[in-house]
Parts: C-alpha cells; structure tokens; sequence
C-alpha cells in the first residue's frame, strides 16, 4: 500500500515561479526599449546597478536598474546652447530691471495735469433772442406799428375835414369814422392772424437755438472727457510699462523641463503558491490512489487463484 504524498513546499514552488518570472521580465525589458538615433539625437538604455528586493526583511534576489540617455544631435546641441543663453540673458536683464520697480512703483500717478472732468460746458456763440414770443404781445407790437404808421395819416385827415366845416357828429364826418373804423379791424384782424404764425416762428427759432446751445455743450464736454480719459490711460500705460517689461522678461527665461520617452517596463506577476499546492498535491493524491488501486486489483486476483479448502 503507498502512503499518501507530504504537500510541497510552497515557497521553493514561488521561488522557482519568480525566478521564470523575473527572468522573462528582464528580456520583455530589454527587448521592448530598442535605442532609438533620428536626425535630432538618439536615446539609449543601460543596465546601470542591481537594486536588492527584500522579503519578510531578507534579500530575495535582485532587480536590474535602468539609465536612460538622450543625446542631441551637433546642429540640435547648438540650438539648445543658444536657446539657453537667450534665456540666461533675459533673466539676468529681468533681474536687473526689476531693480527699478521698487522707485517706479513708490510714486503715485499725478493727476494734476489731467483735464477735468466735464458735466456741462455752455456754448456762447450761440445767439438766442429773448424777445416774448407770445400772441398776443406780438399782436400788440404789429397794432402799435400800424397806429404809429396810420396817426400822421389820420390826423391831417382830419384838418382837412374840420376846413371844410366837418366835425365830428356831422353826417360826412361819420361817413369818415366808419371808413377808420373798418380800417382798424381789418388791420386788428390781420395783425391776429399773423402774430399766430409769428408767435410759433420766434419759439421754434428760440427752441433751435437752446437745442443746438445744448448739443454743442454736450459735444465740448464729451471732447474733455474723452480727452481725459486717454490722459489717464497714458499715465497709467507709463507706470505699468517697465512691469510688462519685467514680466516679460522673466517669462521668456524660464527653464525648458526636458520631456523623455516613458521607460517600458515589463511588470513582474507575483505567483500563486495556493494554486501551487493544491495542484501539486491534488496530482500525487490521485497517482496514490490510482497505484493503491491497482494493488488491491492484483490482490483480489491472487485470491481467486487460490483453492478452496
């Protein structure tokens, strides 16, 4: 009869996977990082140390250490020399400059050359008459005009009447009265009907001119504050100036940070001692328990040969 089998040793099993495993990592490692040489410069690998891999606190073996190498080509090493001095130079002149910052920036901008500001101008050049433009006192000045006019008239009239010995309250004499009296309305009438038209062409006239009085006030006092503004806009262009000019110096000298090909690494998988021990113990116990099998077979045959007492 055979004994069942003692279970492997499971750590002899994992070493024995990890040593496959750490070797197929170094060759995916070393195959997959070709060196790489194009007109710009080239890029290489080297195995440059073994780092020690501890575990449960013991060394347990070793995992090689890469360097990788890019190398410019002539014509790009000059570039870059040039590029870096370039950067240098700026830096150093940012450096410098911002030396005056502290002085610039110490004295406030002075307003008090600027214009001042302009809520409303008055425009002088503008005539504007003051003359009422009422009805009824243009009426007034065109009836005064025609009496003024018509009284010289009127009054040698009149003489002439009175040597002829008409006088008033006479019958010729009314006769002359209707005929001024007719003459005074007709001239009351018209003076109505113009003074209307008059009245309206003074105050729109009048309008015309505080319009365009304002306008032009409006026009004057935009002009100063425009003005104004780009006087401001200067001074503060003028203090801001030499820190533009540091920023950008500075902005310009800053350092490349050099961009590489990642390193392709080739992972190394862990093993699985559980797996190993049970597949390991599960193949001895079924050849033991096929051999034993095959033992009792050959047994039991060996008695059927046997007589029978």
């Amino acid at each position: 009869m055979v004994s069942q089998p003692s279970p492997p040793d499971p750590y002899a099993t994992a070493a024995a996977q990890n040593a496959q495993n750490q070797s197929a990592s170094q060759y995916n490692s070393v195959a997959s990082n070709a060196d790489q040489i194009n007109p710009y410069g080239s890029v290489s690998y080297q195995a440059i140390e073994q780092v020690p891999i501890y575990t449960n606190g013991q060394i347990s073996g070793y995992a090689p250490r890469y360097q990788q190498t890019t190398t410019l080509s002539p014509d790009q090493q000059k570039l870059m020399g040039l590029e870096t001095q370039a950067k240098y130079n700026l830096g150093t002149t940012g450096v410098q400059e911002s030396q005056y910052l502290n002085n610039a920036l110490s004295k406030p901008v002075d307003q008090s050359q600027w214009q001042p500001w302009q809520t409303n101008l008055q425009a002088s050049n503008i005539r504007q008459s003051d003359t009422p433009t009422d009805q009824a006192a243009v009426q007034k000045a065109m009836m005064d005009s025609y009496n003024y006019n018509v009284a010289p008239q009127q009054k040698a009239q009149e003489a002439q009447l009175a040597a002829r010995g008409m006088s008033p309250g006479g019958a010729g004499y009314g006769t002359y009265q209707k005929t001024q009296a007719d003459a005074l309305a007709d001239q009351t009438r018209q003076a109505y009907l113009a003074s209307g038209s008059e009245a309206r062409a003074n105050q729109a006239a009048y309008n015309d001119a505080a319009t365009q009085k304002f306008n032009m006030s409006q026009t004057l006092a935009n002009y100063y504050n425009n003005l104004r503004g780009q006087e401001e806009q200067s001074s503060y262009a003028a203090r801001n100036q030499p820190i533009n000019e540091v920023t950008a110096l500075m902005s310009g000298s800053q350092a490349t940070v050099p961009q590489f090909q990642p390193f392709q690494s080739s992972p190394v998988a862990a093993s699985n001692i559980g797996q190993y021990i049970s597949s390991n113990y599960q193949a001895q116990s079924q050849a033991a328990a096929q051999e034993n099998a095959g033992i009792f077979s050959m047994v039991g045959g060996l008695a059927k040969m046997m007589p029978m007492p």
